[in-house]
């Protein structure tokens, strides 16, 4: 039996492709479905991808003026290298453009020229011209901390050296910050910047002779985001002769950084602190600066390196191996 048979003699070509198109029509809708499907698949894949894109590289903190002047804010960001000096250049653009839409500022004023930098044990050099120096108290304190709690971040990094005009930036009294690290900055967050305050110092120093420590009290008014530790190194650099006190350290050495950490004080010098030694006995330059720092209440020990090395017997006799303690017998 033929199909004009089953449906009568009007069977013809039309009524063939009518019922072909009924066919076809549920295969039609099932491959829409698909396609809809695969569309919404790719949609959520690109979705993902765009969200890992957004979250790639390593977070850092950039920190900003807040809009009163008087402290840091702070936002993060991600930057996918791991290369030392091209994270330094990313921050340092990040740190000198603000992000949009915000209320920040940044900490480098206009007009203010980074021309060099390099890194060196540890201690990242900023080289500015003279426009650092210039700045008001309040404006430096920021911008320093801005950038040292910024820079500091980048791993291998402890602290950062400023130069303003060729020569390392000073104080107010003309004596050298030397390098900065981000626990000198933990008084600006937050409270902002509080002023200074007052504090009484014991400070030990050679005899006329060289052979014996004498001590010296102080009383000081600091700025509060002011490191009390490298303050005290500077200060065993300058001998009060009218006293009978004699510096321990040559005015060349610099403090890389000081760090404290469970009662022990870290401190990294250059290395000038072997070469430019004073002709003064071993045990007086150690204790010198040992004595003098564990009189701060949350000092019980210091640590000396020397360009990140302990391993150092100072002055042929004294190892800086391990950390030291107090010693009133010299």
């Amino acid at each position: 039996m033929n199909r004009s048979e089953v449906f009568g003699s009007n069977y013809n070509h039309s009524n063939q492709n009518a019922m072909s198109a009924l066919r076809r029509r549920p295969g039609r809708t099932q491959r829409r479905a698909v396609w809809l499907s695969l569309l919404l698949l790719a949609a959520v894949f690109l979705s993902g991808c765009h969200s890992k894109a957004e979250e790639a590289g390593t977070p850092y903190t950039v920190y900003y003026r807040d809009i009163a002047g008087t402290g840091l804010v702070s936002a993060v960001c991600r930057e996918e290298s791991s290369d030392q000096s091209e994270l330094v250049s990313l921050l340092w653009e990040r740190l000198t453009r603000v992000p949009e839409d915000s209320s920040y500022a940044s900490v480098v004023p206009e007009g203010t020229n980074l021309l060099q930098t390099s890194i060196n044990s540890g201690t990242l050099n900023l080289y500015f011209d003279r426009s650092v120096a210039e700045m008001s108290t309040v404006a430096q304190l920021l911008f320093r901390a801005g950038i040292v709690c910024t820079l500091t971040q980048i791993e291998g990094i402890e602290s950062v050296m400023f130069y303003a005009d060729g020569s390392p930036l000073t104080s107010a009294d003309q004596t050298p910050l030397g390098a900065q690290a981000a626990s000198d900055y933990v008084d600006v967050f937050g409270r902002g910047y509080s002023g200074t305050r007052k504090t009484t110092l014991v400070l030990y120093y050679a005899d006329a002779e060289g052979h014996s420590l004498v001590t010296e009290t102080r009383d000081i008014v600091y700025d509060s985001s002011y490191s009390l530790e490298q303050d005290i190194l500077r200060r065993l650099t300058v001998s009060d002769e009218a006293e009978g006190c004699y510096a321990t350290l040559p005015s060349s050495v610099q403090v890389i950084s000081t760090n404290v950490r469970d009662g022990v004080c870290y401190i990294n010098f250059d290395s000038s602190f072997i070469s430019d030694a004073l002709p003064l006995d071993g045990d007086v330059i150690i204790y010198s600066i040992v004595n003098s720092l564990c009189e701060l209440p949350d000092i019980r020990q210091v640590q000396i390196l020397v360009n990140g090395e302990s391993s150092i017997v100072f002055k042929g006799n004294i190892s800086l191996a391990s950390p030291l303690e107090r010693n009133l017998n010299d």
